[in-house]
């Protein structure tokens, strides 16, 4: 059995359980339920009195004290599935595969152990673009920092199962193989409700607010359509560093490939960037949570 531990607790979020649930449950305290931009106004706010059943989401997956608000805004009044498939970008270059899958064990965070669902795990890695490769995910932060706030999400029900996917491809035509065999794989669980997909990204860093708000939202126009192909393009055309570019890409192509009737839009929850928190508007990355649907 394999167990994957954590390696940014203390950095990207407390490492004391006690303090990482008082934390989270502050995040998500301010959203009560209610989404807001980087204006500070609502916007496709879920009703309170429901739970939304999104079958995607994307989260951005920094620091919580800068990203923690806008994914538990993006999380808020979301009924989670029983398994999640969580497509990460491979910041680190580790790895020998482009589409690497952590195929069994645990994933360990300070609020406890996150099992593996070895069996979807297991048929999507033996279909090629995917394989099973745990190296690309031993120093990985953009799936483990993703884990604590959906086990608090899950804290009151029966526990939540991942199967973690690190994706290092802008390949169109490799992403669309790689849709492909997750629609065929995990088609029935995404279109009953079993099953969902998020993807961990953040949007463009490192350059002033102004400049990446608008970078950003160039993106985020192709992310709401639901435009695999133009997000990418936009992102190279543009030089927009969504380090998530290529997992959303995948997400995207996978729910077309799912689709016999028209779907509910895609729903920007939550926008903002680094420097509302440091103060710092000359060199920010901006965060943005977003909720699709079958």
């Amino acid at each position: 059995m394999s167990t994957r531990p954590c390696v940014v607790a203390g950095r990207f979020y407390p490492a004391r359980p006690e303090d990482l649930q008082a934390v989270i449950s502050s995040c998500f305290a301010k959203a009560g339920g209610e989404a807001h931009t980087e204006a500070g106004t609502a916007r496709d706010a879920a009703p309170n009195s429901s739970l939304d059943t999104p079958c995607m989401l994307m989260l951005p997956h920094a620091g919580y004290i800068f990203s923690a608000p806008v994914a538990a805004a993006t999380l808020s009044n979301v009924q989670l599935p029983q398994t999640l498939i969580i497509l990460c970008p491979n910041h680190t270059g580790y790895g020998r595969s482009r589409f690497g899958v952590w195929t069994q064990g645990t994933w360990e965070t300070p609020l406890g152990a996150v099992p593996v669902d070895q069996d979807l795990a297991g048929r999507l890695a033996a279909h090629a673009p995917f394989a099973d490769d745990r190296l690309c995910h031993l120093q990985e932060h953009a799936i483990e920092v993703q884990l604590p706030l959906l086990q608090f999400l899950c804290r009151d029900r029966q526990e939540l199962s991942i199967v973690p996917v690190c994706i290092a491809s802008h390949n169109l035509t490799d992403l669309g193989r790689a849709a492909q065999v997750v629609a065929s794989e995990a088609g029935a669980g995404l279109r009953s409700g079993s099953i969902g997909i998020l993807v961990s990204s953040d949007m463009n860093h490192y350059e002033d607010e102004k400049t990446t708000l608008r970078k950003d939202q160039a993106a985020l126009d192709f992310v709401l359509a639901e435009d695999a192909e133009g997000l990418l393009a936009c992102c190279a055309r543009q030089g927009i560093t969504m380090c998530g570019a290529g997992p959303m890409a995948l997400g995207l192509l996978t729910l077309q490939a799912l689709r016999t009737t028209p779907a509910r839009s895609a729903r920007l929850i939550a926008h903002t960037t680094s420097g509302q928190v440091s103060g710092d508007v000359e060199r920010v990355v901006g965060y943005a949570g977003v909720r699709f649907y079958l």
